[in-house]
């Protein structure tokens, strides 16, 4: 998968870090005392929702408290997104996201980017996403329904979710010259009722959502939109892979409030970085996503994000 084998050595020694020294000493603070709010500016049921409360489970092991997970959708994130900002700047709130709080702030969205909060860690990579019809569709590749898309531009829906994530390969899709009726149909949970139900022709599904699916029959994929092959798909080439520059592989992690006490932060990093290397939290992730548990801190961690918002400064949002 992309980026991970680049960044493995990192996350690894940081999880080390994390074992070797105890989570108290990262901070002189006997925080914390109360309960963590997480946010997740995405409805229950997807994999963000999924990742936010696997995280919150097993960091209340390390933190001693529990960290209930509030689902605020809307809006590309903007609306859990702006909570957070105003939010208490003492640790006790934190937004659990994705990259697409860097798409919308690209696109005009959202009024905030990742740099206008606290960054606590990068907590975990999606496995990838997949670009999913139903059996009967008449595309049975990627070259076929890209022909398909420029030859009638418009008559061709394609989930996307304005500012998100989706909204990128999109627009990475246009980009390659095709056009498609784009369909915001809500979370990864609505894209596969839709795509499901016959209410869209194409659709942007996480690996993990889509699996049992494509072992049916019931949906085709005709690309991941990873920079390599998921390990489960071998046989599903990545639409690099076919002569298209189109893929965007996001990190999921934790923001605080602007200003909330360094200390803290470390404190919390700290106790990411402990979860990443429990057992039974990489099984968990593994067996319902198919992700591999990593996480980053600190500098590594912006220079994660900074990365990813150089390849959507690649292509024009607005």
């Amino acid at each position: 998968m992309p980026f991970v084998s680049k960044f493995h050595a990192l996350a690894v020694a940081a999880g080390a870090l994390s074992i070797a020294a105890p989570i108290g000493a990262f901070a002189q603070t006997d925080y914390p005392t109360k309960p963590i709010e997480i946010i997740a500016p995405a409805a229950p049921g997807g994999d963000t929702d999924f990742n936010a409360r696997t995280m919150s489970h097993y960091l209340q092991e390390e933190l001693g408290v529990s960290l209930p997970v509030i689902n605020v959708p809307g809006a590309g994130g903007s609306l859990g997104g702006r909570r957070v900002l105003s939010a208490e700047p003492d640790g006790y709130t934190t937004l659990f996201y994705h990259g697409a709080v860097q798409v919308g702030s690209a696109s005009g969205m959202t009024e905030f980017t990742w740099k206008d909060f606290e960054l606590g860690a990068i907590a975990g990579q999606e496995t990838g996403t997949v670009l999913v019809v139903q059996a009967d569709a008449p595309w049975q590749t990627l070259d076929e329904l890209m022909e398909d898309a420029k030859a009638n531009p418009g008559s061709i829906d394609l989930t996307a979710n304005i500012g998100a994530t989706t909204y990128l390969i999109a627009k990475q899709l246009e980009a390659a010259g095709a056009q498609f009726n784009l369909v915001d149909v809500g979370g990864a949970s609505g894209r596969l009722t839709a795509v499901l139900g016959g209410n869209v022709d194409v659709s942007q599904n996480p690996y993990a959502q889509v699996r049992d699916y494509l072992e049916t029959g019931e949906l085709r994929a005709l690309a991941t939109l990873t920079d390599e092959p998921i390990e489960p798909l071998a046989d599903v080439p990545t639409a690099r892979s076919q002569g298209y520059e189109v893929g965007f592989q996001y990190n999921y992690f934790f923001l605080f409030p602007k200003d909330t006490p360094q200390e803290v932060v470390e404190k919390f990093g700290a106790a990411v970085e402990a979860v990443v290397q429990n057992p039974d939290y990489v099984d968990a992730i593994q067996k319902q996503y198919a992700q591999d548990a990593m996480a980053l801190t600190g500098e590594a961690a912006a220079a994660r994000l900074e990365e990813l918002d150089a390849i959507i400064g690649q292509v024009d949002l607005k």
